[in-house]
């Protein structure tokens, strides 16, 4: 108990030296980045305590975290008496929402705490990995930390998320098998609170009152982080027997095929729940010919391992609230931009390099929502001539890319990734059924949103043709390069007859997704030319969600994986990523229908 509450009022303590960066950071969020102060605090702090050690003289002891964060506290209490006037009177309009975010930070630390205490071996699963590489950063007198399993050669992985966990651990002195555990229980919150003030930020953005906001808010941590996919849905039916060995078949969920333990209730086999992470597969006689991995935050956090994708889920929405600020700020972007905004930009590149070190498969998705909202924004300040806001957006987004880079210059030095391209895919495909398990529930509230956006778009604008042929072009694509690629070799490969069958069976959800995301882009640009629209932003979260979607029948990631496991990572990864940004677009999505009812 003692030591979960050295890591609470930790963080908590690293949040409020934070506050006031993030409240002259974040200015043009109505939670003026509060939510969002703690992830950034962990950023920031462990960033200054990994460039020190890498420097070979300011050694990793708790010392030089005491001295890093006096200096933070030094800079903090500067800040907040420059911004005093504006702090205390937003703490007093705003004392309500602060209470809330608190109070969802510690409710979900409090339940994984309890969840983790229940079963805290660190023995299945990538634990043991993750738990190396905390040691390793705790082990390490100065840095990069050594490769626990190759001794004398740096780790050559994006480990920054076990860092920050180590940093922590470090910062309290509390056990590394402790503070793992922790770990484990801190993320699931910092998430929460992160999700909470993003839906609520964007509501209130949207015209709703506090109390709206605060109900809206809390209901985004129990969509993106406490839901599970469809397959739970399935398990309980074959519990009760309410289906024939037909319709298992033709599930095909492996595990599911057997006879049926009717009168349970509630499924009770060894790990029942472990098949939700395995939906997508294609099913021959029991065997697997395309083997991948639908893991989603309810089941991470279950499972308890530290891996990057969980870790990275409280950074990815600090990068979500990012944008989503920039998208609000009502100065033109450009190259005056860049000068009158100087520690946003800092910010910007910091944060986004940071996320690339934490987790490196969401560099890419978060680098083309930073751009894309630039680029929306751009058109706007613009009045509609996409190419000058193409040159605007460029202007700040490539100064933004190249400082995320040379910020983390040894990270990329040091990193020798198993990842050796991307090809096209032909053979196998997503059965829609199981993609609809998987995402069912994102799917139905983000189309609802999107078909509503038909009825009560703005009128029409001048610059619109440029906008919708740029948008057909990025949703078609990928497509179009895909058969270029793909049924060469097909044709050559196996025939006409089998490389048409292989481009039918691509074009069943590839065709449909690049439909979605035509739409959810055209109708962005359309809300976005008539003002900072929230509504605008939450269809570019949605629009990149479908764009991953329809990714992975296209193309996967090659990697040390071949045969049925070619594409289990790149399934894995960028469905993870789908997923958040649809939950949080969904979740946007049911106090959008709720709010504009049908006349």
């Amino acid at each position: 108990m003692l030591d979960a509450l050295s890591w609470f009022f930790a963080i908590e303590a690293l949040g409020l030296l934070a506050f006031p960066v993030a409240f002259a950071l974040f200015r043009h969020l109505p939670d003026r980045g509060y939510t969002l102060a703690k992830p950034a605090a962990l950023v920031l702090f462990s960033y200054i305590l990994w460039l020190l050690g890498l420097t070979q003289v300011v050694p990793n002891t708790q010392w030089t975290i005491a001295a890093i964060l006096c200096a933070g506290a030094g800079i903090a209490v500067l800040l907040a008496w420059r911004q005093a006037t504006g702090i205390r009177q937003f703490l007093k309009t705003n004392w309500r929402t602060l209470v809330a975010a608190e109070l969802v930070f510690i409710g979900f630390f409090g339940l994984w705490l309890w969840t983790v205490s229940e079963a805290p071996a660190i023995n299945h699963t990538e634990k043991p990995m993750d738990f190396g590489f905390l040691n390793a950063v705790l082990q390490s007198r100065f840095f990069p930390p050594e490769d626990p399993w190759l001794a004398g050669s740096p780790v050559s992985y994006y480990y920054f998320g076990h860092f920050m966990m180590a940093f922590i651990t470090h910062l309290t002195g509390v056990a590394s098998s402790v503070g793992y555990n922790l770990g484990v229980a801190v993320v699931p919150a910092l998430a929460a609170a992160g999700a909470f003030g993003l839906v609520y930020n964007l509501a209130r953005m949207s015209g709703a009152t506090a109390k709206t906001g605060l109900v809206f808010g809390a209901a985004a941590p129990l969509l993106v982080l406490l839901a599970g996919n469809l397959e739970g849905a399935l398990e309980f039916v074959k519990t009760q027997d309410w289906a024939g060995d037909g319709f298992w078949a033709w599930a095909g969920i492996k595990g599911l095929e057997g006879p049926a333990d009717a009168g349970g209730g509630f499924p009770d086999g060894y790990w029942w729940w472990f098949r939700a992470s395995r939906v997508i597969d294609t099913l021959v006689d029991g065997q697997s010919l395309d083997y991948t991995i639908t893991e989603f935050p309810m089941f991470s956090f279950i499972l308890g391992d530290l891996h990057p994708h969980v870790t990275s889920l409280p950074f990815v929405f600090l990068g979500l609230g990012l944008a989503l600020n920039l998208y609000r700020s009502p100065d033109a972007l450009g190259l005056r931009w860049l000068r009158r905004h100087p520690w946003q930009v800092l910010g910007l590149g910091l944060f986004l390099g940071a996320l690339a070190f934490i987790n490196t498969w969401d560099l890419p998705t978060m680098a083309a929502l930073l751009g894309a909202v630039m680029l929306l924004k751009a058109w706007r300040d613009e009045e509609g001539d996409l190419g000058r806001a193409a040159l605007t957006a460029g202007a700040v987004f490539t100064p933004v890319v190249a400082l995320s880079v040379v910020f983390f210059v040894p990270f990329y030095l040091d990193l020798d990734s198993q990842a050796s391209g991307i090809l096209p895919l032909t053979g196998v495909a997503t059965r829609p059924f199981l993609l609809f398990l998987v995402m069912g529930l994102f799917l139905v509230l983000t189309l609802a949103f999107i078909f509503r956006q038909a009825f009560e778009l703005p009128r029409s604008s001048p610059g619109e043709p440029s906008a919708a042929s740029l948008v057909v072009v990025v949703a078609l694509a990928p497509i179009l390069l895909w058969l270029a690629a793909a049924s060469l070799v097909s044709f050559a490969a196996y025939g006409v007859g089998a490389a048409l069958d292989d481009i039918g069976r691509r074009a069943v959800l590839a065709v449909p997704g690049a439909i979605i995301v035509g739409a959810a882009g055209f109708c962005a640009f359309r809300r976005a030319r008539w003002g900072p629209d929230p509504a605008a932003f939450v269809l570019t979260l949605t629009a990149l969600g479908f764009f991953l979607l329809m990714g992975t029948e296209l193309y996967y990631v090659v990697d040390s994986f071949g045969g049925a496991y070619r594409r289990m990572n790149t399934v894995f990864k960028t469905y993870y990523q789908a997923w958040w940004l649809l939950g949080i677009a969904g979740t946007y999505a049911i106090y959008y229908l709720w709010s504009h009812p049908v006349a």
